[in-house]
């Protein structure tokens, strides 16, 4: 038996292993992105209720010149950077770190706050913060965010970029970072939906699949950019897999909003799949 998660702005479906021996690492041992915490950031923004997000919001990149000689002077950075950002009347934040190809960390991050702030405060703060980092000014940015969703797939990569995306591979991470606790984090007051979960028997599993590539495709090619070519081959790969027994239980995640997951539970159920909750 399968299971579908509808998320407000997602959703995922697999089949549960039998026997679970995975052993959760403790925070203080993290070692960089890993497929559970890259799943665990995209589940909370699919969770996100935004139109509930009250006050003024804020889209942050901040960079560094020279990196810090280990997680816990990024970690102090970080925590000093938010207090600061608390001061101007914060009322929540989502962040992550992601690294940059010469192995230097990066900050991305959504803020809200009671009143607007200008963009150059946010700036200036980090400089602040950072002097001993050598920031470049011209390197930062801070913009209002004019579509959460949108903002909350960039921060999740559309779940395509995970753990072995060079801004998030171990490779990169910096010399002398033998630990890097989180990458991820939240603070302040987050309205989320719960999640619902449905189970699917093994046909309505396969037909939820073929669905789901279906309608990744048609997104691919409705796509002007550039980047439409790529993203149709990505899509009409999405179930390909070379051995049989996985592509069996092969599942899919997929930021699909509300009204097209209602559409797609109603035609699996007006085709006879057993659709339970």
């Amino acid at each position: 038996m399968a299971i579908l998660t509808s998320y407000r702005h997602g959703m995922t479906a697999g089949t549960p292993p039998t026997v679970n021996i995975h052993k959760r690492a403790l925070r203080g041992d993290c070692e960089g992105w890993s497929l559970s915490s890259t799943r665990s950031n995209t589940k909370f923004l699919r969770s996100v209720t935004e139109t509930a997000l009250t006050g003024h919001s804020l889209a942050i990149t901040l960079t560094l010149r020279t990196c810090p000689e280990s997680h816990d002077d990024w970690h102090r950075l970080r925590t000093t950077f938010t207090k600061r950002l608390a001061r101007m009347g914060m009322v929540r934040l989502h962040w992550l770190t992601e690294w940059q190809r010469r192995g230097v960390p990066h900050l991305h991050a959504a803020v809200w706050f009671e009143t607007p702030v200008d963009p150059f405060k946010i700036i200036y703060a980090w400089l602040t913060c950072a002097i001993q980092y050598e920031p470049n000014s011209r390197s930062q940015n801070v913009v209002p965010i004019t579509d959460s969703v949108g903002w909350f797939k960039y921060l999740a990569k559309h779940a395509v970029r995970g753990a072995g995306h060079y801004q998030r591979s171990k490779e990169n991470i910096p010399e002398g970072w033998q630990k890097t606790g989180r990458m991820w984090g939240k603070s302040g007051d987050w309205p989320v939906s719960e999640p619902i979960k449905i189970e699917l028997n093994n046909d309505g599993f396969h037909a939820f699949r073929r669905i789901v590539r279906g309608w990744r495709i048609a997104q691919a090619k409705s796509d002007h950019t550039k980047a439409r070519n790529s993203r149709i081959r990505y899509a009409r790969g999405l179930l390909t897999c070379h051995d049989k027994n996985l592509s069996a239980v092969r599942g899919v995640s997929e930021w699909i909003d509300l009204n097209t997951q209602e559409h797609i539970l109603h035609h699996l159920a007006s085709q006879g799949y057993a659709v339970r909750s």
